[in-house]
């Protein structure tokens, strides 16, 4: 029940909410009373020997590892030490998400929960945003649009969201993953009639995501509902899904529209990138120039969590960022080659929907630098925990991955892939 609380707490800010809270370390003390009662369960997990069977949760612990050595190669004690204090609070959730969710009812009650409060915060910043209800604790942005010929500048109004989804993209972000959880609940047939409720919150959440103006946003969505058409129908359903979806951008037009990388906002992120990969110098290549340090030499930070990983944390920590996700994926896929007899159902229902939670999260972080914060981790908790769950119910109960030498050299291929592409992307289009 506490791992809820500090999870509905991530969404529905209290001290924004009610002002009379203002101040109060709420979100602190509930987490602080969940570390107190998951202690034994954490040390029964923090051992190398259930570790290497992780490698989701082996990557995250080693980023703060990486974090600290993107510093101590340059000798900033002081910024090690603030850095590891930031990243440790986050990596405590992460830890306290991974021990709590170890049974089925337990994945459906956080899920219901991270649906719920997430639908609640989106339709509060829709109803704010359209004039029905003025919250006080909402509020939207006008951001630039365009410059017509006579030199005068438009904007367009943008919708907000609350707390740490101020940022119209950040909103965009959660609107797309809390579509991906409500479509589950809405497929649940075991609820009947009822589950056609959920109707409401996907056409809210539509509503939402148009009001953000996000393109960022709009590609999550269209990667999401792709990974569903893959898992649903193959890859056949997915490529038709995504000419369906190039169509329909064709006629929408608008800012979400508009995919121009050489428009002001395009434009100006592949400049941020340039500049990140050209401040990882020879000497830097490997440890990075130094957790939080990308403003310092682009002026912003890279507004792409890969690049934003690679540039701060060099090759190490830009691998275990990218292997996080990298090792979920692979171990859903693998999932496809075995039978789970003594799987909850349910929860094995949930196996699209995950693949489709992350599709959409990473999309969002191409464009977006939240490689440090708490929802990302929260996603990756949310995997680690349940393929560790799926991995001993199996017909014969195995690790689905295992940390050895062919998987770290297959990691260590695609993430150099990974950075080749990213940087031959950016000199082609900055």
């Amino acid at each position: 029940m506490l791992l809820l609380a500090v999870t509905a707490t991530l969404f529905l800010r209290p001290a924004e909410l009610f002002q009379a809270l203002d101040g109060l370390p709420i979100y602190e003390a509930l987490i602080g009373g969940c570390l107190l009662f998951s202690i034994p369960a954490l040390q029964a997990r923090c051992s190398w020997k259930t570790l290497k069977f992780q490698p989701v949760i082996l990557c995250v612990l080693a980023l703060l590892l990486a974090i600290g050595l993107s510093h101590a190669s340059h000798a900033y004690i002081g910024g090690l030490v603030e850095a590891a204090t930031s990243f440790g609070k986050v990596l405590v959730y992460f830890a306290l998400l991974v021990v709590n969710l170890n049974s089925p009812p337990r994945l459906r009650a956080f899920l219901l929960t991270v649906t719920t409060c997430s639908v609640i915060a989106i339709t509060m910043c829709v109803v704010d945003f359209h004039g029905l209800i003025d919250f006080q604790c909402v509020e939207h942005l006008a951001d630039f649009d365009s410059v017509d010929d006579e030199g005068e500048v438009s904007h367009i109004l943008r919708m907000r969201g609350l707390g740490i989804f101020q940022d119209p993209n950040d909103l965009a972000m959660l609107i797309v993953a809390a579509g991906v959880l409500s479509t589950y609940f809405l497929m649940d047939k075991a609820q009947g009639i009822l589950r056609f409720a959920w109707v409401i919150p996907i056409i809210t959440l539509w509503i939402g995501l148009f009001d953000t103006r996000s393109r960022g946003g709009l590609l999550a969505a269209g990667a999401a509902m792709m990974t569903l058409a893959v898992f649903w129908g193959g890859f056949k359903m997915a490529i038709l899904c995504g000419v369906l979806g190039l169509c329909a951008l064709a006629v929408m037009g608008g800012r979400q529209a508009n995919l121009d990388l050489n428009d002001s906002t395009g434009g100006e992120r592949v400049q941020l990138w340039r500049d990140g990969f050209d401040a990882l110098k020879s000497s830097d290549i490997l440890f990075g120039i130094g957790y939080g340090g990308y403003p310092d030499v682009a002026g912003l930070v890279a507004h792409n969590s890969f690049i934003h990983a690679y540039v701060e944390l060099g090759i190490f920590g830009g691998t275990l960022f990218f292997g996080a996700f990298f090792f979920a994926f692979v171990q859903l896929y693998q999932m496809g080659f075995r039978s789970y007899p003594n799987f909850d159902r349910e929860a094995l229902r949930f196996r699209p929907y995950l693949g489709a939670l992350l599709a959409g999260w990473c999309t969002s972080m191409l464009s977006l630098s939240r490689c440090y914060v708490v929802p990302t981790y929260m996603v990756l908790g949310l995997a680690a925990a349940y393929l560790h769950m799926a991995a001993r119910s199996s017909a014969r109960p195995a690790p689905l991955a295992t940390w050895n030498t062919p998987q770290a050299l297959r990691l260590t291929f695609a993430s150099g892939a990974l950075f080749v592409g990213l940087y031959l992307f950016t000199v082609m289009f900055a």
